[in-house]
């Protein structure tokens, strides 16, 4: 699965991961066969969004629960922090792609309606 991005949106990740996120370009090597090192493609460009400790709204280590409480009540440019994450879970499982600690955050969120 590859995502080509355009100038306008790579743009609107900007806006989106403005909060003290440095932005990293790093090779990607996509597997023709989940788990299958001897199926890789041609490494390509990835962009990646790091928080690094001296980010303000950085968490730090944190429980499932203390996680979950920041993700329900922060909402950013892109909207409510929530809907991303539970977006995210979401999508991960379409694409069959399992994610425990994403999956734990998302049960964790469940109890903030």
């Amino acid at each position: 699965m590859r995502y080509w991005l355009r100038y306008y949106e790579k743009s609107r990740l900007d806006v989106r991961e403005k909060n003290g996120y440095l932005r990293e370009k790093v090779p990607l090597t996509f597997l023709a066969q989940r788990g299958n090192v001897q199926t890789a493609k041609p490494t390509t460009e990835g962009l990646i969004y790091l928080a690094t400790e001296d980010n303000p709204a950085f968490l730090g280590e944190a429980s499932l629960h203390d996680i979950a409480h920041q993700i329900a009540y922060s909402h950013g440019p892109s909207g409510s922090n929530k809907a991303y994450l539970l977006n995210l879970a979401q999508a991960l499982r379409e694409l069959g792609t399992v994610d425990a600690h994403v999956f734990a955050i998302e049960e964790q969120l469940q109890r903030y309606q």
